[in-house]
């Protein structure tokens, strides 16, 4: 029994450009009534399954209420869709259309319904029907975390590779006794797009793999993704369903619906069914139609392109044109849109030229602190009165809510710390991790080139913000300038790893040899990379920046150092130096609100100014209006005259106007009849040529019937031929039948004659071939000699096991007289060792002979009690010479007999060296033998082989000839029956040619009865139109002499006319006066009502203008406060004293207190503008202030550091971020005083942030040494590589 199923993907419910009407989008209704349409289909076809492979949704992030509508849309259309099929399957789409919110609201609702399935991850859905597998859209962001580092394409092969796994391994899991379903919401190869093109490789994005389909065998694949439906080429029963209505223009020229597919396995036919989708139609205008319009010749434009054809009725309508510039600029577009909507188009999307684009300027700033508060206390500390201030905090909160929208500001706080870079492929490095995990305090050595600054600041940099120091991303070949340059190298990448206080992020950027790009940021959640990107790119860059709390520019002149933007800040101009800190404070946010600010004074002020003059004018036109009320009376009496001519003059026209009415209906009464005198005329002159086609007919029917006897003849003549034809075509048929067999037979015989040909050939090729494989008079030797071999070998393997035992036991012995030797050595060690301490013992005991003391036994003095000691210890040691024997001989016996024992074996054993190599030399020398036996045995088979097919050809060339005997045979007696029926199969051809001939006379035969009937019907209606012709002879002489009598009624009609016309002529004159008079009358009243309205809004306007004219002041004073001399300069003064104060204290640590700096905030006057100006002034013990550039090196390090770190502390305050390491490049203008003053001042860097890791570029090795810890930076043919020192 089959499977009906229902195939429906890509909904896109949701809003789209488009007319409203009370709130609701109307392009949205056109999907519904299409998703409708289809669930009625449903709902009669009542199919087995219903799947929706993706995209229900068009938009995957929308505003709640919307969202909620578009939602019930699609649970109203899944219940109807439940309702008619057996079982509904909905599976995600791409993210971007498929958010996650509506899915999981769609899971919730239909969780407890039995038939309905909502899939958001790969999975078998089991049905009794069959078993689906499904394939539902993917974040790339989930395999790019999988896959870091990769370029696009390697990407998208990547994953593409993935999904052909996945539908392979889903096809594993479906039963065997079920068709297998697959859903899938991807690029399949070989696919035609929207735009037609066809779709086959995986640089543009990832796909299903033809090989995983076809290996896969699904009966039937279901798919959704592309808006054209269409069945795949090159694969079996792959359909896509296409979008369910259009969307856009490249839907223009395309069918829109679903498939209905019947599954009979293995075979599946499939009916594609038309929605109800709304058209998209596009006019191409050249310069020839643009001039036709601007010359106002629009009905013929329009006729030319859709007033012929009603083809922009209820369409989308877009126009494309190309003119030239002067008919561009002349080109009312509102005009061809007014017309299209007026022909009935749904809607017009765009009037565009040919040529159109545009662009887009962003700027990205960021805004640190509070800035109404920053107003109030600004205006505060202006004096200005409480109530003035709430007015423009009021006029002020939309400026700063505008200006902040257009903002991104930092979301990370705490500190930020590096963990790892690693890249590929970039500039000299082929591949190469580093980690700063252990770093502290380090330097980075490396010759001139090797790429110090690529990995550890370049690379950085490149990462997050992709600012090459080339000043490119892509030269003009669209290569990156940081691409390795290697011609094998198709991609590279950076990968930056970084925390910012307890959280993870890995930053991953990359590049193909073709300049695309990809940018990934992932955060690490409970051990797993998850994806944190944005869908586009440049929004992806744009959260990194989020992220960091840091643009380029802060980040170069605090965190990073740079060698040429060493002291960025110190070396700025002074009013420069306000706006750089102006960046690092974030303050860029006031120039927006000074702007926003500055134009609405400016509109106000105009508005103002515009109010002003309309009122002045208002007085100057109530001047010259002059008095109304005496010209109103004069023209209201000339008035009254002429109406009472014109009421006399009316009445007299009109009698003479109905005099000439009769006349005129008189007239068209006498027209009328004679209209009618010719028609009848008209009617008699056709009713005589249809009675001479009747006797036409009459006269052809004759012919026919005159021929009655030939005809029937001929006839008789046809069948008695078809007789004979069917008494020969039995041996006519036989004599056809033995023709095929005797040629048949012939062929047969010619055949095997040339098998017998074939077969001899063969047969004397072997004979050849075997007499060459006759035995050698060296063949007998050869097998003697491989025989010798043979046991020669076997000899050998013999003597290669007794010098393998003998070997064994002399290396035992070996091991068994070392042993025997240590425990002797040990023995006289000891030994030894006894005696010198028995040699100490006897010294110290001589003593007791040498002293006078009286009672030895009971002696008290330290040397004596030492002496005694030692003679008492002496009378043990003999025993302890003999135990240390005793010990020696019980670890020497065992060992000495095992010696005896091996030399014993090892003299008895059977071993000869000699005998070993006289054998392998003779083994040598009979190992060509062994070839040779081969060779001999190979012959020796070859010649059986030979004999065995020489016996087979000569047995299968008698069966040739047998069966070419009898083939001949049979040929012969064929061609015998064959003749035999020649003659009847001659006359048989004749009678066919014969009948061939007679078959017209056949059609002519079945005329006859035709011809009497049509000649008995033109005779009859002969006499009917005679009655008619009678008819209307009778009626013309009546209607002319009624238009004869009319003609009498109308005589007099032409005077009347005239008479009529110039009384008309007179009463129109008097009319005009009077309408003169009434319109004169009008505008003295009009006059008369205007002067009281000027005066009423002359009043107004002098009102609203004093108003805007205090709305500009106010906005006048904001745009003060938000300029570089309002709140800007109050923020950087009230941050002045911190930064001069952190500055100081680490110059002071660095100088131990001999020097300071003074950073002084100014205002200047340049080019007639205040300017505000921030000067770097260095104090030093004993010496005059002097300003920063005038100090020698080591002076300006000390201070470009003091200050660096300074900057660091501020950002870290305003952001949020704190710095947790300093990467420094060698300042390019030390001299040797300002080497060390360097290195001082990194220490004192260090002592002051214990836990900041501090990095430090050089090629100083006096320098090096102050470091504890160092890495280098080499080069070799593969590139550059770091290790630690």
């Amino acid at each position: 029994m089959g499977i009906k199923v229902i195939h429906a993907a890509d909904w896109h419910i949701g809003d789209f450009k488009g007319p409203e009407r009370d709130g609701v989008n109307l392009r949205s209704l056109d999907t519904r009534r299409c998703l409708e349409f289809m669930a009625a289909r449903a709902e009669q076809e009542r199919p087995d399954l219903a799947l929706v492979p993706g995209d229900i949704f068009h938009a995957g992030k929308t505003w709640s209420e919307r969202c909620c509508d578009e939602v019930v849309v699609a649970i109203g259309i899944i219940a109807r869709l439940a309702a008619a099929a057996g079982q509904v399957v909905v599976m995600r789409g791409t993210p971007n259309h498929d958010g996650a919110g509506p899915f999981k609201v769609l899971a919730q609702y239909f969780a407890g319904w039995p038939n309905v399935h909502i899939i958001t991850t790969p999975q078998v859905v089991r049905t009794d029907w069959a078993d689906i597998a499904v394939m539902p859209g993917f974040e790339a962001g989930v395999y790019r975390t999988q896959f870091p580092g990769l370029g696009r394409e390697e990407e998208n092969e990547a994953i593409s590779r993935e999904l052909g796994s996945i539908a392979l391994g889903l096809r594993a899991e479906c039963r065997a006794d079920r068709p297998a379903i697959l859903m899938a919401h991807y690029t399949v190869p070989g696919c035609n797009t929207e735009g037609g093109q066809s779709r086959s490789l995986t640089q543009f994005e990832p796909i299903i793999p033809s090989e995983a389909l076809s290996a896969a065998g699904y009966g039937l694949v279901a798919l959704g993704h592309i808006h054209r439906p269409q069945m795949v080429p090159g694969l079996d029963n792959v359909y896509y369903s296409g979008s369910i209505n259009a969307n856009n223009f490249n839907d223009e020229g395309q069918e829109r619906g679903f498939w209905i597919h019947h599954m009979e396995q293995p075979a599946v036919s499939s009916e594609f069914v038309e929605t109800p989708y709304r058209e998209f139609v596009t006019f191409n205008m050249t310069d020839t139609d643009i001039t036709a319009i601007n010359l106002g010749c629009m009905d013929d434009v329009a006729q030319e392109f859709w007033g012929w054809n009603g083809a922009v009725q209820d369409r989308i309508v877009r126009v494309r044109y190309s003119c030239s510039v002067e008919n561009a600029k002349a080109f009312n577009r509102a005009v061809l849109e007014r017309r299209l909507l007026e022909d009935g188009a749904f809607m017009v999307a765009e009037i565009l030229p040919e040529e159109a684009g545009g662009s887009v300027n962003r700027t990205e700033l960021a805004g640190t602190m509070d800035s109404e508060a920053n107003l109030v206390r600004y205006l505060e500390e202006k004096q200005v009165p409480p109530e003035k201030i709430q007015e423009l905090v009021m006029k002020a909160r939309p400026v700063i809510a505008e200006a902040e929208a257009g903002m991104q500001t930092a979301v990370g706080t705490g500190t930020f710390v590096p963990v790892a870079i690693s890249v590929k492929n970039y500039r000299n490095y082929e591949d190469e991790t580093f980690c700063f995990d252990d770093v502290t305090f380090c330097t980075i050595n490396g010759q001139n080139g090797a790429g110090k600054s690529s990995l550890f600041m370049d690379a950085v940099i490149d990462c997050l913000y992709e600012q090459p120091r080339e000043g490119i991303i892509k030269d003009e070949a669209g290569k990156s300038p940081w691409l390795r340059n290697d011609d094998s190298v198709r991609s590279g990448s950076i990968m930056f790893t970084f925390c910012i206080g307890d959280r993870k992020y890995r930053v991953t950027r990359t590049r193909t040899r073709s300049g695309k790009g990809t940018l990934n940021i992932s955060c690490l959640a409970e051990g797993v990379w998850v994806d944190c990107s944005e869908e586009k790119y440049n929004d992806t860059q744009q959260k990194i920046l989020d992220i960091i709390g840091m643009d380029s520019f802060t980040f170069k002149s605090c965190a990073l150092i740079m060698q040429d933007q060493y002291g960025l800040f110190l070396q700025a101009k002074p009013e420069e130096r306000v706006e750089v800190l102006g960046t690092l404070l974030g303050l860029g946010i006031y120039q927006s609100m000074e702007r926003r600010a500055q134009d609405k004074a400016k509109a106000y002020g105009a508005r103002s100014r515009e109010l002003k003059q309309k009122a002045e004018i208002h007085h100057g036109t109530i001047s010259s209006l002059g008095d109304s009320a005496r010209e109103l009376e004069g023209c209201q009496a000339e008035l009254e005259g002429y109406e009472a001519a014109l009421q006399t003059k009316a009445a007299e026209r009109d009698r003479n106007r109905l005099l000439l009415a009769n006349c005129q209906e008189a007239a068209e009464r006498h027209r009328k009849l004679r209209s009618a005198v010719s028609m009848l005329e008209a009617k008699k002159a056709a009713i005589g040529q249809n009675r001479a086609t009747q006797q036409a007919i009459i006269d052809r029917c004759a012919s026919i019937l005159d021929r009655r006897q030939e005809i029937q003849a001929k006839v008789a003549e046809h069948r008695a031929l078809m007789e004979r034809e069917r008494e020969l075509a039995g041996e006519s048929a036989l004599y056809s039948a033995k023709r095929r067999e005797a040629e048949g037979l012939a062929r047969q015989a010619a055949s095997e004659q040339s098998g017998i040909y074939i077969l001899k050939a063969k047969l004397v090729q072997k004979e050849a071939e075997l007499s060459s494989c006759k035995p050698t008079d060296q063949d007998a030797e050869i097998k003697e000699k491989a025989a010798e071999h043979e046991r020669q070998k076997k000899l050998l393997d013999e003597l290669y096991e007794q010098e393998r035992v003998h070997w064994a036991v002399q290396q035992e012995l070996v091991l068994a007289k070392n042993s025997l030797q240590q425990i002797a050595e040990r023995y006289d060690s000891d030994v030894k060792r006894l005696r010198l301490e028995e040699d100490g013992l006897k010294k110290k005991a001589e003593l007791l002979s040498n002293v006078e003391c009286v009672d030895m036994a009971h002696a008290r003095c330290g040397f004596l009690s030492d002496a005694i000691a030692a003679k008492q210890a002496l009378e043990g040691y003999p025993e302890r010479y003999a135990a240390l024997e005793k010990a020696y001989r019980e670890q020497a016996a065992p060992l000495s007999q095992r010696v005896a024992e091996l030399e014993e074996q090892l003299a008895g054993l059977p071993f000869d060296a000699d005998r070993v190599d006289a054998v392998s030399e003779r083994l040598a020398e009979l190992e060509p033998y062994v070839a040779k036996l081969e060779d001999i045995n190979h012959r020796e088979g070859r010649i059986a082989l030979l004999e065995a097919e020489l016996e087979h050809l000569r047995s299968n060339v008698s069966e040739a000839e047998r069966r070419h005997a009898e083939a001949e045979r049979k040929a012969i007696e064929a061609a015998k029956e064959r003749d035999g029926y020649a003659r009847a199969s001659e006359e048989h051809g004749q009678a066919l040619g014969a009948i061939a001939v007679l078959a017209p006379w056949l059609e002519k035969e079945r005329q006859l009865p035709v011809a009497e009937e049509r000649r008995a019907t033109a005779m009859g209606r002969i006499l009917e139109l005679a009655a008619e012709l009678a008819d209307i002879e009778a009626e013309i002489a009546e209607r002319q002499a009624e238009a004869d009598r009319e003609a009498l009624v109308m005589a007099g009609m032409e005077g009347l006319a005239g008479t009529v016309s110039r009384m008309d002529a007179e009463v129109d004159t008097i009319s005009a006066l009077a309408k003169g008079k009434q319109m004169e009358l009008g505008a003295l009243r009009q006059k008369a009502e205007q002067v009281a309205r000027l005066k009423e809004e002359a009043a107004a306007l002098q009102g609203q203008a004093m108003e805007y004219a205090k709305g500009a002041a106010d906005y006048e004073a904001l745009k003060v406060a938000f300029s570089q001399s309002g709140i800007p300069h109050q923020i950087i003064r009230s941050v002045i004293p911190q930064l001069t104060a952190t500055s100081n204290a680490m110059l002071g640590q660095m100088t131990g207190g001999k020097m300071g700096v003074e950073l002084r905030l100014e205002k200047l006057q340049k080019n007639g503008k205040e300017k505000e100006s921030l000067d770097i002034f260095i104090e030093e013990y004993g010496k005059p202030v002097l300003p920063y550039l005038s100090k020698s090196g080591g002076e300006k390090v000390k201070s470009s550091l003091s200050v660096i770190l300074a900057l660091s502390e501020v950002k870290a305050s305003t952001a949020g971020i704190q710095l947790g390491f300093l990467l420094i490049d060698e300042p390019p203008f030390l001299d040797s005083d300002g080497t060390q003053a360097y290195v001082d001042a990194l220490e004192a860097i260090r002592r002051r942030y214990p836990g900041l890791k501090v990095m430090a570029i050089t090629h100083d090795q006096e320098f090096k040494a102050r470091f504890p810890q160092s890495v280098t930076v080499y080069k070799d043919g593969r590139g550059s590589h770091v290790r630690w020192d």
